[in-house]
């Protein structure tokens, strides 16, 4: 299942070229993250025992975004590993006419014990809802 994030385009993200700077594109996409996250992961969960690290980021640019648009992010699930998962995003700009895509990108995520400083499996809770998500999406 795919989260859905409106996100409000700040004066201060936008660069010379009047549209959103290359780099915030990447606090938009936290942004979406945390949203899909919170589908599965408790609310009070302990992230100083285990958690995730950010291992890898991917944005393709497909139309500059610019202060005044409306704009949503689209996150899901695209692939589960045995110590990692696949975040995949969509920002849309909404028009009147329906949604033009702006930008894609991908987050590898690797989850991690940061008492051992190791990483570590991909807890079989957080496994079991990241294929029922994976489920609702197809």
């Amino acid at each position: 299942m795919r989260t859905k994030t409106p996100i409000q385009v700040r004066f201060h993200d936008i660069d010379m070229a009047h549209h959103v700077h290359n780099g915030v594109y990447l606090s938009y996409f936290e942004q979406a993250r945390m949203d899909f996250l919170r589908q599965f992961i408790e609310k009070d969960h302990d992230w100083k025992q285990f958690g995730l690290i950010l291992a890898r980021n991917e944005v393709d640019y497909r139309q500059p975004v610019h202060l005044s648009d409306s704009v949503e992010v689209e996150t899901w699930c695209s692939n589960v590993g045995n110590k990692s998962f696949d975040l995949s995003y969509a920002l849309f700009v909404k028009t009147p006419e329906g949604r033009n895509l702006c930008t894609q990108g991908r987050s590898v995520m690797v989850c991690f014990d940061y008492k051992a400083g190791a990483s570590i499996s991909v807890p079989e809770a957080w496994r079991l809802a990241l294929a029922r998500l994976m489920e609702n999406d197809v």
